[in-house]
């Protein structure tokens, strides 16, 4: 009988190793670790995603000319009537929209931060590539935004944003593909461009 026992408990703990936290930290669309991160990882101050404030080193109302410093030129990027849409690392980007900071127009600042690369990470744990059920469970508050299409491949994009917290999501099929931070209290499409070529907004 005790032998029964032993070989049960066995099984028991095999089953849950099977399931173990570490596990769930190793797969990227974990709901499970994008809600408990806060208190697992620690995230590289550098990549550190604070909502209506930063992504990482870049941070909303930042002089542009301190961003070429920190970033280097731009790999692409779109300008019109004092605004512009600067666009480093194409494959992953990140993304600046910024236009001039007063009415002397004179400084360009930083209006709004789109990052898609997967080191990029909120202090709850949340970064491109969790699922959509991940980011309500994080921001109770969202609200779908704008919807774009692909012109090619009619894939779908939709824009979910927590307005009072100064935080967007782009979800394609569930997933997070990027997240935009724009100040507090001031919905993403006041000063949100199709940043993606190729899509158009329904």
């Amino acid at each position: 009988m005790k032998k029964l026992n032993y070989t049960g408990l066995l099984l028991i703990a095999v089953a849950t190793a099977c399931h173990s936290p570490e596990d769930q930290k190793k797969d990227p669309f974990s709901t499970a670790h994008a809600v408990t991160a806060k208190e697992d990882v620690k995230i590289d101050s550098t990549l550190l995603i604070v909502a209506g404030r930063q992504a990482g080193r870049i941070y909303l109302g930042q002089d542009m000319q301190d961003v070429f410093k920190l970033l280097g030129k731009p790999d692409d990027g779109d300008a019109a009537m004092g605004s512009a849409l600067a666009i480093w690392n194409k494959e992953k980007p990140l993304l600046i929209f910024s236009s001039y900071r007063d009415s002397n127009m004179v400084i360009k600042s930083v209006k709004q931060i789109s990052v898609a690369a997967p080191g990029f990470s909120t202090a709850e744990g949340i970064h491109t590539g969790v699922s959509l059920k991940a980011l309500k469970a994080v921001y109770p508050e969202l609200e779908k935004a704008a919807v774009y299409t692909h012109l090619k491949t009619k894939a779908e994009l939709t824009v979910y944003d927590a307005v009072a917290k100064g935080i967007a999501f782009d979800v394609q099929k569930d997933t997070c593909t990027a997240i935009t931070i724009h100040p507090s209290n001031k919905s993403v499409n006041e000063v949100y461009l199709t940043m993606y070529p190729g899509w158009k907004k329904l």
